[in-house]
């Protein structure tokens, strides 16, 4: 077990009393209290969340609060896309790069930001000092394996086993010298048996990587040619659960405690798939003209606020602000959905409760896709066609209704979800101003 600083530990979990609540936060500090140092050098949240059956999200959000109150420190990892090993890890995003080098599997990949770029945390030295721990027992225990075979072998000796692999990844652990086996099992069935021969010795490589072409039986000869018994864990890794640097970003907790978090301006990461959101405030020059521009910007600012809380409320993030408009981004199509009605009613309540004779009116338009993420202005952006496409869905608007391009109603749910509410859609197709292609566009409009 860690040898803690429990002062220090108590100290600085308290400051985040407002931000954490007790339960969560008291299972985070058991978890720290008794946990090993390999745990603690490489703390994956949603691992941790499972186990105390807490929220993915909300957990995460912890981590990201203590790290900043100096509980733990962040680290990015980039993984090899073929066998998942860790060939990049940095304290800061402008330490990563898209492109990698897999020395394992001699070759190079493209890593993409939500699939092979993962945030994980551990423990700040100044709570726990974790020592000199091999890279081996930090990388190996941040990956999950299946329940496995434990295999010993005699000074010698040969060990034979045969069993069926499924498509995926196994490995051949050998945790008391630090050496491992992959097998990478492609996705084609075969009925053929395929034959690997592991010779096992002082001169064994650390890391040995395997192909083979399909799943099906496996026979495998593990030979020890040492002197003293062996023993080995064989086992399937689980699929990866790491918190994707995509998803973190997009989160305001993040871009508000973190804002110094930038990629290098020589990086661009490819993302699969983001909603972006767009809004704007209908007939703002009127309003500055009609109320002058000290009454007209107290009321954008005020505007700006409420569309922080809501975005910030549905685990999204404000990109950026340009003129009155405002750029959101969300991992989760559903919560931007959510967000954007309930803007609708948030500028609702404004405009009656606050007795406002000149009404904010907002538009909004939201589109999902694959983008890139990017440094500009001193912050992440997002840029491709996908974001000028949600721009575009956005200028569509009529003012107190939302315009959902079709590719993002279909992956929100958003029929299904407004079945019960006080909405309803209209459907029409159109032009995109700078774009060739017809849209099919969904509008949603609140019913008095």
């Amino acid at each position: 077990m860690a040898q803690i600083n429990h002062t220090l530990l108590e100290e600085r979990i308290s400051r985040e009393t407002t931000h954490i609540d007790g339960k969560l936060l008291s299972s985070i500090k058991n978890f720290v209290e008794n946990g090993e140092p390999a745990e603690l050098a490489a703390i994956n949240p949603n691992r941790l969340a499972l186990k105390i059956k807490e929220d993915n999200l909300k957990t995460l959000k912890a981590f990201l609060y203590l790290t900043k109150a100096g509980v733990f420190d962040m680290e990015w990892a980039v993984h090899c896309p073929h066998c998942n090993g860790t060939q990049q890890l940095a304290p800061s995003l402008a330490g990563i790069k898209h492109e990698g080098r897999c020395g394992a599997c001699v070759t190079t990949f493209e890593a993409e930001f939500d699939k092979h770029t993962e945030i994980r945390f551990k423990i700040n030295p100044s709570i726990c000092e974790t020592g000199n721990l091999h890279p081996f027992d930090v990388n190996f225990f941040s990956h999950e394996t299946e329940p496995g075979i434990t295999i010993q072998i005699e000074p010698h000796m040969v060990h034979f086993l045969e069993l069926d692999v499924n498509p995926g990844i196994y490995v051949l652990a050998n945790q008391e010298e630090k050496k491992l086996q992959i097998f990478r099992v492609a996705d084609e069935k075969t009925n053929k048996t395929q034959k690997i021969e592991v010779l096992y010795s002082e001169t064994t490589p650390s890391f040995t990587n395997n192909l083979l072409d399909k799943p099906g039986t496996l026979s495998l000869t593990i030979k020890n040619e040492t002197n003293v018994e062996q023993e080995f864990l064989f086992s399937k890794l689980k699929e990866p659960d790491w918190t994707s640097a995509a998803l973190v970003s997009t989160l305001q907790e993040f871009r508000d405690l973190f804002s110094e978090e930038m990629l290098s301006s020589n990086e661009a990461f490819s993302i699969k798939n983001l909603s972006f959101l767009f809004t704007d405030i209908k007939g703002s020059t009127e309003l500055y003209e009609k109320l002058g521009d000290s009454k007209a910007f107290y009321l954008v600012k005020e505007h700006f606020k409420i569309m922080e809380e809501v975005v910030k409320k549905y685990n999204g993030g404000i990109v950026k602000t340009i003129g009155d408009a405002v750029m959101a981004v969300f991992s989760n199509p559903k919560s931007a959905l959510d967000s954007s009605m309930e803007m609708i009613d948030a500028f609702d309540k404004f405009n009656t409760e606050g007795g406002i004779r000149d009404k904010i009116i907002i538009k909004v338009g939201i589109h999902s896709g694959p983008c890139i993420a990017v440094t500009l202005n001193d912050r992440i952006d997002y840029f491709g066609t996908v974001v000028n496409i949600a721009a575009r869905v956005q200028g569509l608007s009529d003012g107190r209704d939302v315009m959902l391009s079709d590719r993002f109603f279909s992956e929100s749910g958003a029929e299904k979800a407004l079945h019960s509410e006080n909405w309803k859609i209209e459907n029409f197709t159109t032009s995109l101003k700078g774009l060739t292609e017809k849209f099919k566009i969904h509008k949603l409009v609140k019913v008095e």
